[in-house]
């Protein structure tokens, strides 16, 4: 497989990952997951500036690998050099290329691209979901964005796992609920849309924006809103969204929820 590294086409196999990559010692790097569809990545531009606006707050120098045309150069290159589809998952890494312990000397940075084959299904997912009984959201400088330090994700994820989940549910520090293990949160109530500030410690997510823009066009109220997991269990609708698409929570435990036909057309007119 064939990967852009430091905007050169390279092997993946000759990506060595030295001791004191700062990216595996401290997750001292950002990332960013892109669906491509029919050859064309989806929301790029949004995509880069969330990562531009997160790599000011990293004090990363970015500006020699985030050109947008450029980025797409390099994504053709690898589909025709891996002899990909045209639907695919883009996925760009930024780490500090630097000496020093917890105090970087630089803000010289390292840029990888990789292209994977997907299949985007648009037909409504219906998942079972809970809530995590173990995992609790912090907001910080950083919780907005997509960092590689992800450790309350993967024990999230392993709950997830060991309690046969669809989708597992973070409540934030003071009880209001945030966000699912890879997505934003929304939900529906007397016809007024919530979703989750980021304030709770959720990620600022591409799809979530577009959205609740999508669902305002529309003619529906948006809000965003501070509720607690009971309350969330008093709604009609509640559904998920990252940069894959959409998808139904249609239980919690024993509560059973409907698919939301006007959020999926809604999604469907955006993607």
């Amino acid at each position: 497989m064939k990967v852009i590294f430091n905007n050169e086409l390279r092997l993946l196999e000759e990506i060595a990952l030295s001791p004191t990559n700062r990216g595996f010692r401290y997750g001292d790097g950002l990332f960013e997951t892109i669906a491509v569809i029919a050859g064309v990545p989806r929301f790029l531009d949004k995509h880069l500036e969330r990562l531009k606006n997160g790599a000011k707050v990293f004090k990363l120098e970015v500006d020699h690998f985030m050109d947008l045309e450029h980025i797409l150069d390099n994504m053709k290159m690898l589909q025709g050099a891996n002899h990909l589809p045209k639907d695919a998952k883009l996925r760009l890494m930024i780490w500090r290329d630097s000496a020093g312990l917890f105090t970087p000397t630089n803000e010289n940075t390292h840029y990888l691209m990789t292209l994977d084959p997907a299949i985007f299904d648009k037909r409504p997912s219906k998942i079972h979901a809970g809530f995590s009984k173990s995992i609790v959201n912090y907001p910080t400088p950083i919780s907005k964005y997509k960092t590689m330090s992800a450790a309350q994700y993967v024990l999230a994820g392993i709950e997830k796992k060991e309690r046969s989940l669809d989708e597992i549910i973070l409540a934030d520090h003071q009880g209001f609920v945030s966000e699912t293990l890879s997505s934003n949160l929304f939900w529906k109530m007397n016809d007024v849309y919530g979703t989750p500030p980021i304030t709770t410690g959720c990620v600022e997510g591409i799809m979530r924006s577009c959205l609740m823009k999508a669902l305002t066009d529309a003619g529906y109220k948006v809000e965003e809103q501070l509720i607690t997991p009971k309350q969330l269990m008093d709604t009609e609708h509640i559904f998920t969204t990252n940069s894959m698409g959409i998808r139904h929570i249609t239980s919690i435990d024993s509560n059973t929820f409907d698919v939301d036909v006007a959020a999926q057309k809604c999604v469907d007119s955006i993607t």
